[in-house]
């Protein structure tokens, strides 16, 4: 009976409190668990990157979180909302000092745009330019972007611009060798001239949009 008793008293009073705490005698209202303390902390699960990639789901479970220690070592979770799971990492390997922040673990991508705060004042410094060395016929992509392309080669070649390039793209070509550098395509020069000057001639390329490419520099025919 007083069995009995008892656990019908731990069933009210479970009911009568909608958080838990540990450590303390007064969880927040807003938490359904709450650990307090001031020397300790909480340790979830902790596996390697093969053990975290062979979990496996029989419910969806959008939000499970663990600790990889190999490899990327950081906090993962999972965001599908399916028994297919999506891990995401929610460490960062960016380091903020006052209002500058860094990146130093590796390569930097993206797909969209890059925008500074000001137009004026907003920078791009610490870059060095790809020079890409050319001794043949070449055809610019728009890999070229930003680049600086140098011919090397003691003979003639020639350089096709295409149609199709993104709008602001840019680049310098530059001759370095004897040959002299023809410019193939449909571009706007003011004197009308298709060739780089002489040997060290600098030659820009800039898309203005809408296949309005100027090609200006130390050129001739």
């Amino acid at each position: 009976m007083k069995k009995n008793l008892l656990i019908v008293g731990l069933f009210l009073t479970s009911k009568m409190f909608a958080q838990t705490g540990i450590g303390t005698t007064t969880p927040n209202a807003a938490a359904k668990l709450e650990i307090a303390s001031t020397d300790k902390g909480l340790l979830i699960p902790r596996m390697t990157k093969a053990q975290r990639e062979a979990i496996t789901l029989s419910a969806a479970a959008n939000g499970l979180m663990v600790y990889q220690t190999d490899d990327l070592v950081g906090f993962y979770v999972n965001t599908s909302a399916t028994t297919t799971i999506s891990w995401t990492r929610v460490n960062t390997n960016w380091t903020r000092t006052g209002n500058d922040i860094s990146y130093t673990a590796g390569n930097i991508s993206t797909t969209g745009a890059l925008a500074g705060g000001n137009s004026s004042t907003s920078n791009i410094s610490g870059f060095a330019a790809n020079i890409t060395s050319i001794s043949a016929n070449y055809s610019i992509t728009s890999a070229d972007n930003g680049k600086v392309i140098q011919s090397t080669s003691a003979s003639a070649i020639t350089i096709t611009i295409p149609t199709g390039l993104p709008t602001g793209f840019n680049c310098t070509v530059v001759q370095m060798g004897a040959g002299q550098v023809t410019f193939s395509g449909t571009y706007l020069n003011r004197t009308g001239f298709t060739k780089t000057a002489s040997q060290y001639s600098v030659v820009s390329i800039l898309h203005l949009g809408s296949n309005s490419i100027i090609v200006t520099g130390e050129m001739s025919n």
